[in-house]
């Protein structure tokens, strides 16, 4: 179960790094409410992997 977690952890740091780059993207084309909605959302989605991470150290040991 352990490593089940530590992949869901995995895509969603990925995910926040795909938003990221979205932000930079919707920057470089000055669409500024898009890339602070990427911005955002990206925040939300690395907040909860280090959640799901840190609940899940707890269980191992």
């Amino acid at each position: 179960m352990a490593a089940l977690i530590d992949v869901i952890s995995v895509g969603f740091v990925l995910g926040a790094a795909a938003c990221f780059i979205a932000a930079l993207r919707a920057l470089g084309a000055r669409e500024d409410l898009a890339a602070l909605y990427w911005l955002v959302i990206g925040a939300l989605v690395l907040r909860s992997a280090v959640d799901l991470l840190r609940s899940g150290s707890g269980a191992r040991s």
